[in-house]
């Protein structure tokens, strides 16, 4: 029988992940109680979707005379001045061309609507035939540590593989989780294979390290942070176990924390507050945006966690959701969660930008008490020559393209 788990599979795009960075971060219960100073959190608004949308396509031809083919993953932090993402694309001569590259791309903007992406990629796979991501480095995260020696001021967690996962009836590749750092968040630098645990370029985190003894497991979109010199990471993760993994036994969103960004101690995998049903281990859902609110002495977490069919009624068939859940803390670690409430964004099919289907990866920034958001569509609208899109029909696909749109919480 074939299993079906809800996670991100590459196909000619990228994997999933959602991040945030400082101030945009997150922490476990081993973090100190909050301080007195905390401020009381105040009437909030919704998340709503602003005009404009959707901010960037893909299609766009770089100085190298090739394509970015899709925009997935995105991960966005307020810097004081300006927001600055990094996100997932696949870039090659042309859609229907075989020299297709994942890279990582890093665009900024001052003001929601100009984004301005950096004609070079500030990351790609690894040009080592035998490297553990040689063919899958997706889903970045980046956070940036002021303390940090100059050469790893900026951390990268991403995303990566070499191969589809090993067993029968799985649709995913094998992730794990990798580690690059640079001086000024533009070219990055995986860690050597001395420096990794693992003694494997790159590598820092693996599905062995979040479920010990199981037949197989992945790690996949990351989610960095640094509160107070601990570097904290949440991210989807899946285990299996029997003859050829055939029963799944854990899905959902776990946690780890290090003192370097490379040396990882999983805290708890999946994290069981964050479950759908709380006897259920494989209901934890997967792709975590975090942010810490510093003022309020308060974490926010959102993820996707969709259940059966819910998302049969998007036109696209490629790593669909139906939006974000919206979940709370005052630890980091105890998580407060109502599947029952709405979303706090949700698939619209007559919004600009997501006509054909919301894709997962959606990420949120902190920029004082308000919040950004970065959501990745599907729609049917300026699609350059030759797009198409994974989708229901017989014939399996149909004209479109992937978009970039913004949605804000209490921002002007």
């Amino acid at each position: 029988m074939r299993h079906h788990v809800t996670l991100i599979w590459f196909l000619v795009l990228g994997c999933g992940g959602g991040s945030s960075g400082s101030p945009d971060a997150g922490v476990d219960a081993g973090v100190d109680a909050p301080p007195s100073n905390c401020q009381p959190l105040g009437a909030q608004g919704q998340f709503i979707r602003r005009a404009g949308n959707p901010r960037l396509l893909a299609g766009r031809t770089f100085g190298d005379g090739k394509q970015d083919l899709s925009i997935a993953d995105p991960d966005v932090h307020w810097d004081g001045t300006r927001y600055r993402v990094y996100y997932s694309a696949t870039h090659a001569t042309t859609f229907a061309a075989t020299d297709k590259v994942p890279v990582v791309r890093h665009a900024s903007s001052a003001d929601r609507m100009t984004w301005t992406v950096d004609d070079a990629p500030v990351f790609t796979i690894s040009a080592d035939t035998a490297a553990w991501d040689r063919l899958h480095t997706e889903a970045p995260t980046v956070v940036e540590n002021p303390a940090a020696p100059a050469d790893r001021r900026y951390l990268m967690l991403y995303a990566g593989a070499s191969r589809a996962f090993p067993f029968a009836g799985y649709a995913f590749p094998e992730y794990n989780i990798g580690a690059a750092f640079s001086a000024d968040g533009i070219t990055f630098t995986r860690i050597t294979a001395a420096q990794s645990p693992h003694a494997k370029a790159g590598l820092v985190l693996t599905g062995q390290q979040a479920y010990p003894g199981s037949t197989g497991a992945i790690v996949s979109d990351p989610d960095v942070a640094i509160i107070d010199g601990v570097y904290h990471v949440w991210f989807t993760s899946f285990a299996c176990t029997g003859p050829s993994c055939g029963t799944p036994t854990d899905s959902g969103i776990a946690h780890a924390t290090s003192p370097d960004g490379i040396t990882w101690t999983v805290r708890e995998a999946p994290v069981r507050s964050l479950l759908r049903a709380s006897a259920d281990r494989k209901s934890g859902g997967q792709q975590p945006s975090v942010i810490h609110d510093a003022v309020h002495c308060r974490w926010e977490l959102w993820l996707t966690n969709d259940l059966g069919a819910e998302n049969d009624a998007q036109p696209t068939e490629l790593a669909n959701t139906m939006g974000v859940y919206h979940a709370d803390s005052v630890d980091g670690l105890n998580w407060s969660i109502n599947y029952a409430r709405a979303r706090d964004l949700q698939w619209s099919a007559t919004e600009p930008g997501e006509r054909l289907g919301l894709r997962t990866g959606i990420d949120v920034a902190q920029n004082t008490t308000g919040r950004l958001m970065l959501y990745v569509g599907y729609d049917d609208q300026n699609v350059p020559a030759g797009y198409t899109i994974p989708d229901r029909t017989t014939a399996g696909s149909r004209s479109g393209v992937m978009t970039l749109n913004v949605a804000t919480r209490d921002l002007p």
